[in-house]
């Protein structure tokens, strides 16, 4: 902040927001700054002459009354225009204030503004990096500003001039390291926001202030260093009684009988060495303290525990949420890991070296808001930045690729993310990461001193099969062996002669990086043309598409007949990955990198990144092998997928599990000393856990505990089932009408409230969506719609900060989202969630229950559902004041004869009204 310089921070409210000329303001506010201090205001309403919006009246709290008595805007245009001159405008949001403005003054005459301008929006990114939001509002609570009514624009303007001091504060604490790339880029800001740091650099070069303990500088970054140490656990006794509970939990928990029930069980099984447990915990019990408590009372030295969640997004929940209330809750010290797949991190040589290239404006302000990111993460982990979406492309240059992309003649190298992971690993008592990361890594993970919480562990199945599935494009192999084998051997440009003629490449390894590639290049080709001949041509009808299971007999036989070409490939692709990584280490050394010229550097990186894909393409090549085959028993799948419409179609060969039978076992839980599984919905009515230890692979007899519910559903919770639908499978056209008009009346005629939707199918969806849309909900109700409307963490994110909004969703939808009291009110189904018969993976699966005399809809479909409506209408009632009605519209749960066991799956105390879709909203409105 200038001295000298007076700064005007302004707030309007406006009949819209729409830049367009038609909208008027009716509320102008500003707040002047000089010298840090504030030196005046000014606030008046306008009188807009025009009708202002039911949504503008809720938003504002300003009524038309009060406007009506409000001087026009060409009545108090001359004292803002000559109140904002000489000064700097600033506003959360510069675009739309300044513009808005702008617009209203050339509509009575007088010429635009011409101000410097500030943006606090942007301002508080960049400073900001890892906060979730950046509304006025959210900004005002977390740094604890004066916002007494937000959306009026006299308290918007006197939070945003506290906001900008705030920020000033700061940047000015920034180090010079920091403020010099910040300056250097800082037209990539709005207007003149970039300048903000101007002044802060120039106090900073005359005050010449070292850097604090806790920062290092490296190349061009400054980095916070790695302070991870060991905490030296003193042993405590593991609270058995009430009592000892309710004083460890004093003033921090709540008690709950249920959780102290979960924690005693758990601490009992991991003291009598139980190999496997299963631990029903219902919603709202608390269950990540119900096991991290005596799994943490349970570590030692030499003994150690891994838990595994459901997704990233549960693993950072546990992450920032639950471990730091257990630091403070324990009377002994841990230490604790966070392992995800390498994508998540950021590579830093790589975000140095692209702080020196082009880059797009967004892409800037992204990579200048990881920057201020560095001073302060431990982890690199990119989610920290809290982004909705992570598809900008400078992610795909900074992103960490594995340890294959490590140099060690980097100055990086020491400081790198996975490497400070790696090397926490031994070192901790508590070690977090997510199903997919532990599909991949289990026997790193695992040892038989360790055991292994599996949190969420009905996703565990699903997470297998994803994580089993491998593809292989044999067209795209030959696509890239001749692509490297013209850059190769290329006589118009540079190519390997001209590595070897500055003697950068011994002619022996140039040789052999040639035959290895011509090797894939020859026998890749001919085997695909052995396959369609042996698979597809035999089979070829009038589809346009052949894509079909091969079986392993077939599969065992095929590879006999032609090994030795299988063979030379997997020989050819081991050697080349190992010439690969010898030469990638030898030509980033600091030794050659020196010698190589920009020419010849451009080369082994473009001939690096063919060979890194070819590389990569060729992973599940492993599957093409006799005892891989063996072992792939009855459990897995190879399927071959072919369009026939085209000569140049790419064959792909795709391979996988469709059941975990003895997969897991020897996958998983083979590496731990222990295995606790915990769940909300492992027990079906009538099946009790049979399903989900045929899902986890485990044996019927696996001891089992069921905790009790600790809602009282009798009073918080309604269900309402509509009897009178079209069959959704027979009618779908009528079912899909009835739908939007059901859905219609109960979203305008019962009383409002925060309300989603869950559909089995995107198609059903997205039409429900448009109807809805295009009709009066549209207009009375904000819709927002899975796949229509934005990614599923923005859709999220609107959807908990609003309210009376209407979401449509499906799949992940289903589970796995705490909407908690008024979050989530009223919970509709409008399809019941039985997975398609007709996708390959279940026809191949239900051909093989049918081999063994098992009926595929009621011992796999029905309980799939089953578990599937369980978690759905778990997102309702998430605390003991939680008040809901789930509805369900699908009439199937009725007129079925599997309906009574739907019904059941509903939470037992819940009641349950059967009625006629019309009588809904009647129900809804004696409930509310």
């Amino acid at each position: 902040m200038k001295s000298g310089v007076t700064y005007a921070v302004v707030d309007l409210e406006t009949t819209g927001t729409e830049l367009t000329g038609k909208r008027r303001l009716i509320q102008f506010s500003c707040v002047f700054l000089k010298n840090r201090k504030i030196i005046n205001s000014f606030n008046t309403l306008v009188n807009p002459q025009q009708p202002l919006s039911a949504e503008i009246q809720q938003l504002t709290k300003i009524k038309p009354e009060k406007l009506r008595k409000a001087p026009l805007f060409e009545d108090v245009a001359a004292t803002i225009y000559a109140l904002l001159q000489n000064t700097t405008f600033v506003a959360h949001n510069i675009n739309f204030d300044y513009n808005f403005l702008n617009l209203e003054l050339e509509r009575v005459g007088y010429p635009s503004l011409n101000l410097a301008g500030i943006d606090t929006v942007q301002l508080s990114q960049t400073l900001l990096p890892t906060l979730p939001s950046f509304k006025l509002n959210y900004l005002s609570e977390y740094l604890n500003l004066t916002h007494a009514r937000p959306h009026q624009a006299d308290s918007d303007a006197a939070a945003t001039a506290e906001l900008f001091l705030l920020l000033q504060q700061m940047i000015n604490q920034l180090p010079l390291e920091t403020l010099n790339i910040l300056c250097q880029f800082r037209n990539a800001f709005l207007r003149q926001t970039g300048d903000c740091f101007v002044e802060a650099q120039q106090q900073k070069k005359q005050q010449q202030t070292a850097l604090p303990d806790y920062l290092i500088k490296v190349e061009n970054l400054i980095l916070r260093r790695n302070t991870f140490q060991s905490e030296v656990q003193q042993k405590s006794e593991y609270p058995l009684t009430d009592r000892a509970k309710q004083q460890l939990f004093a003033g921090l928990l709540d008690w709950r009988q249920p959780q102290a029930e979960m924690m005693d069980s758990l601490h009992q099984a991991l003291n009598q060495q139980i190999p496997k447990l299963l631990v029903e915990a219902p919603t709202g019990l608390g269950k990540s303290l119900g096991y991290l408590v005596p799994a943490l009372y349970e570590t030692a030295p030499g003994r150690s525990c891994v838990v595994s969640t459901a997704t990233t997004a549960l693993q950072s929940q546990l992450v920032d949420q639950v471990i730091p209330l257990l630091q403070q809750l324990l009377p002994f010290n841990f230490n604790v890991a966070v392992f995800k797949g390498s994508f998540h991190y950021l590579d830093l040589a790589k975000f140095s070296t692209a702080l020196k290239q082009l880059q797009s404006g967004q892409s800037r302000l992204l990579q200048l808001r990881i920057l201020i990111w560095l001073l302060a993460t431990k982890t690199g982990d990119l989610a920290e930045l809290h982004l909705t979406k992570y598809q900008d492309p400078l992610f795909e240059q900074i992103r960490h690729t594995g340890w294959s992309s490590l140099n060690p003649e980097s100055p990086f190298n020491a400081y790198d993310f996975l490497k400070q992971q790696r090397q926490q690993l031994q070192e901790a008592d508590l070690i977090v990461t997510n199903h997919a990361y532990l599909m991949q890594h289990a026997a790193e993970l695992g040892n038989q001193q360790r055991f292994l919480i599996i949190d969420e562990a009905q996703h565990l199945n699903q997470t297998a099969l994803q994580a089993s599935q491998q593809q292989l494009d044999f067209d795209q192999i030959k696509i890239q062996s001749d692509t490297l084998l013209v850059m190769m051997q290329s006589q118009q440009s540079f190519s390997l002669e001209d590595l070897i003629v500055q003697g950068l490449l011994p002619v022996q390894q140039a040789r052999k990086l040639i035959h290895l590639v011509r090797i894939i290049d020859q026998q890749v080709p001919e085997l695909r043309e052995k396959i369609i001949r042996r698979f597809i041509l035999p089979q070829k009808d009038s589809t346009t598409i052949f894509e079909d299971f091969i079986s392993l007999n077939d599969l065992y036989g095929f590879l006999k007949e032609n090994i030795n070409q299988f063979q030379a490939v997997t020989r050819a692709t081991e050697q080349l990955l190992e010439l690969f990584l010898k030469l990638q280490k030898k030509f980033k050394s600091a030794t050659f990198s020196q010698r190589l010229d920009t020419t010849a550097a451009n080369f082994l990186a473009e001939l690096f990144d063919w060979l890194t894909q070819l590389l990569q393409e060729l992973t599940a090549w492993q599957y093409f092998d006799l005892s891989q085959v063996e072992q792939w028993g009855k459990s897995s799948y190879l399927k071959l997928r072919l369009p026939l419409t085209h000569e140049a179609a790419h064959l792909h060969a795709l391979f996988g599990a469709f059941q975990t039978t003895d997969f897991l076992e020897n996958q998983i839980y083979q590496n731990f000393d222990q295995t606790i599984f915990i769940g909300a919905s492992l027990t079906l009515p009538h099946k009790k856990q049979n399903f989900s230890c045929q899902q986890l692979d485990l044996p019927a007899t696996t001891p089992f505990i069921k905790l009790p519910d600790l809602f009282d559903y009798q009073s918080q919770a309604l269900a309402l089932i509509g009897s009178d639908g079209p069959d959704v499978v027979n009618q779908r056209s009528a079912y899909v009408n009835y739908l939007v008009s059901s859905l219609t009346e109960i979203l305008l005629q019962a009383p409002a409230k925060q309300t989603m939707i869950l559909f089995n199918s995107q198609a059903a969806l997205e039409t429900v969506y448009q109807e809805l849309q295009n009709n009066q909900v549209g207009v009375e109700r904000q819709l927002l719609a899975q796949g229509v409307t934005g990614s599923n963490e923005k859709i999220i994110k609107n959807f908990t900060l609003g309210s009376k909004m209407v979401l449509l969703g499906t799949g992940t939808f289903w589970e796995g989202i705490d909407l908690p009291q008024d979050q989530l009110e009223e919970l509709i189904i409008a399809q019941l969630p039985f997975s398609s018969p007709d996708t390959p993976l279940n026809q191949l699966r239900f051909k093989k229950m049918r081999q063994q005399q098992q009926s595929p809809f009621w011992d796999y479909s029905l309980p799939e559902a089953m578990q599937r409506l369980q978690q759905g209408v778990g997102r309702l009632i998430r605390t003991p004041t939680d008040r809901g009605v789930v509805i369900i519209l699908d009439s199937r749960i009725v007129t079925r004869k599997y309906g009574q066991q739907l019904q059941q799956a509903l939470p037992a105390a819940m009641p349950l009204k059967i009625l006629e879709t019309d009588q809904i909203s009647k129900g809804l409105a004696k409930f509310w």
